[in-house]
């Protein structure tokens, strides 16, 4: 699932972004997938390991911190972020030109992307690690008939894998893995499920290049006349993290939907993918292959093993 945050725009302030993202602008979006105190798989799957793991600086908040709490307005809220129909079609082509194998979502959350990528006959294989997104998955049409593990995406322990086509993380996703190591961890764990061809495709914001070191902000996300959403972030430039609050008031009482990210440049990403083995094939601005350049707000980017050879278009020395 991607989580929804308020995060940072390539000049200063907020912009929307996926996971789901936000419906408004005063929002990005990210996609939770991390770990759970307890490991199940859908109906039909066996069981996979669980631990709790504190994901952040937010007190109290682990990996199904996100998904639990926004399960029940995720796709109210965010349903409509991404262009569904050109991602779907790009995996679809991406996993067709690996050799048609299995797709694997981290962060699979309520079945946004991955239920309509299995309606083109694709198998697709999900993880995430909010039991309440899941249950969302599970209540919609087609989603029992996906191969999901309830667990951490960090650890991406999932029972007898097939060799994946494509691996991949819908947007900010990635980001909610709340630590270098965890997002490193990730990323040698999907270079050991890929196919010789496969490929690992990430979405993500571009982080901006300048502002404060911290600043925060409490911005409405919605007003309505019987409920107001409040956000409210921190933004830590150096430790390169965001933790925020949607404050939900309703006249029958308060919700409190936290989230937390740990944020990377594409360089970086590159540099932790060339570290668990995986070599950039190709960056773009979006899923239909927009050109990806300097003023570009989110990539698209495509990894594969480091040991095929194969050329990069859309990668430039200096991204």
């Amino acid at each position: 699932m991607s989580n929804a945050v308020d995060v940072p725009s390539r000049s200063a302030g907020a912009t929307s972004g996926r996971r789901d993202g936000a419906a408004d602008g005063s929002t990005g979006v990210l996609t939770s997938g991390a770990a759970q105190s307890t490991a199940t798989v859908l109906p039909g799957r066996r069981r996979a390991r669980r631990g709790a793991r504190h994901t952040g600086e937010v007190e109290g908040y682990d990996a199904s911190t996100y998904g639990d709490r926004f399960a029940d307005v995720y796709d109210d809220w965010y349903g409509d972020v991404t262009d569904v129909s050109a991602c779907t079609n790009r995996l679809a082509q991406l996993a067709h030109e690996a050799g048609g194998g299995p797709v694997l979502e981290l962060g699979i959350g309520s079945g946004r992307l991955a239920i309509p990528l299995a309606e083109r006959g694709i198998e697709v294989h999900g993880i995430d690690a909010s039991a309440a997104m899941l249950d969302r998955l599970r209540a919609k049409q087609g989603g029992a008939n996906l191969r999901v593990t309830h667990g951490d995406m960090a650890a991406l322990e999932i029972v007898d894998p097939p060799v994946f086509s494509v691996v991949f993380v819908a947007f900010n996703t990635f980001f909610n893995l709340g630590s270098v190591d965890d997002q490193q961890q990730c990323l040698h764990r999907v270079a050991s499920l890929l196919a010789p061809q496969g490929l690992f495709v990430l979405e993500a914001f571009v982080p901006p290049d300048d502002g404060p070191s911290t600043e925060g902000a409490v911005t409405p996300r919605h007003i309505a006349a019987d409920e107001v959403v409040l956000s409210i972030s921190q933004h830590d430039r150096d430790a390169q993290t965001i933790s925020g609050q949607h404050v939900h008031l309703t006249e029958h009482g308060t919700r409190l939907r936290p989230w937390h990210l740990r944020y990377a440049t594409p360089i970086q990403l590159d540099s932790m993918a060339a570290t668990a083995g995986l070599s950039p094939r190709w960056r773009h601005a979006g899923w239909a292959e927009e050109p990806f350049g300097a003023d570009a707000t989110v990539h698209v980017s495509g990894y594969g093993p480091s040991n095929v050879r194969s050329v990069q278009p859309g990668v430039a020395d200096d991204q």
